[in-house]
């Protein structure tokens, strides 16, 4: 069995099945790694018990982080269960397969309320004396869009750039979203100042790229990908002299932890997000409890009134 070659089989067969290009490139990325690994294992065993648990300590003796591994080791897994399904691989290494690798306990960061209003209210726009102003301002159109519609809807900026005209309904105010796994699930657009900067948009983008169907797009008229859109908001970023680091998935937190806060029902929020499971929402009410407590701390009524009494 040539690994490489088998790699590209399973690839071409993720793509058939209407795998995301965000997932088919991870998944690239970490069965590369471990091909070039395996390079001076014995043939016969590169898909053993004792191989798997070999890689994984030379990944934590690299220094490598526990998600890193967990997200490898995954990725194998379905690999080696496309491989068993296929006929191509005789025994499952994965079948009772247990390694224990712990992940930190580390809660979604989530925009304070000054970030995200500095965000939403001052919107990208190019320096006037810069010679590429219409490119920039173009540039800025997309970012101020695209990161009112992470905020109001939860999601992923993946999902955000695979948005199509189509998949648009202003009658509804439903934007049809392909997900993990390529689930289908509707979000909604229920901000009218967002749905009118949504059509303005279509407006005055598409007449210049009738041809394309994706709604986002660069000032060079290609579809806007994940990329583009973490760069824009890392410029907008440093001009406003925000003091940390901020990405599209931190809205997409700030949003879900929003909603939960003004009483919208776990299921609902887990609906609107696309979580396969409760669980992965429900690490958004601990965000919610720590935030309430904090402010309870702040606030703490019986403490004030205690200050007032020895004031007396």
């Amino acid at each position: 069995m040539k690994l490489r070659s088998v790699i590209d089989d399973f690839l071409s067969a993720g793509c058939a099945r209407g795998l995301s290009d965000h997932t088919l490139r991870a998944y690239q990325q970490d069965l590369t790694a471990f091909s070039r690994w395996v390079r001076h294992v014995d043939p016969d065993s590169v898909f053993g018990k004792d191989t798997i648990l070999e890689w994984i300590s030379e990944m934590r003796g690299q220094g490598y982080a526990a998600a890193t591994i967990k997200r490898r080791l995954a990725c194998l897994k379905v690999f080696c269960r496309w491989l068993e399904d296929e006929d191509r691989l005789k025994v499952n290494p994965f079948h009772r397969f247990r390694a224990s690798i712990r992940l930190p306990h580390r809660l979604p960061r989530n925009l304070k309320a000054d970030e995200i209003s500095a965000l939403l209210t001052q919107p990208p726009h190019a320096a006037a004396t810069d010679p590429a102003a219409d490119v920039d301002n173009d540039a800025a159109a997309t970012l101020s869009l695209a990161l009112e519609l992470l905020f109001t809807t939860g999601v992923r900026v993946g999902e955000l750039c695979s948005i199509r005209l189509r998949d648009i309904d202003l009658t509804t105010g439903s934007i049809a979203i392909r997900g993990k796994g390529n689930r289908e699930r509707h979000v909604f657009l229920v901000d009218d100042a967002v749905t009118t900067q949504l059509c303005e948009y279509i407006q005055k983008r598409r007449p210049a790229f009738p041809d394309l169907d994706t709604l986002l797009l660069t000032p060079r008229g290609l579809a806007a990908d994940p990329n583009h859109i973490r760069q824009l908001l890392h410029r907008h970023v440093a001009v406003l002299k925000l003091p940390r680091r901020i990405t599209p998935h931190m809205l997409r937190h700030t949003a879900a932890t929003e909603l939960l806060r003004c009483g919208v029902d776990i299921r609902l929020v887990q609906r609107l997000l696309g979580h396969a499971s409760i669980s992965t929402t429900e690490i958004y009410t601990h965000v919610s409890d720590t935030t309430l407590s904090t402010t309870l701390r702040n606030v703490n009524p019986r403490g004030r009134l205690r200050q007032e009494a020895k004031g007396d």
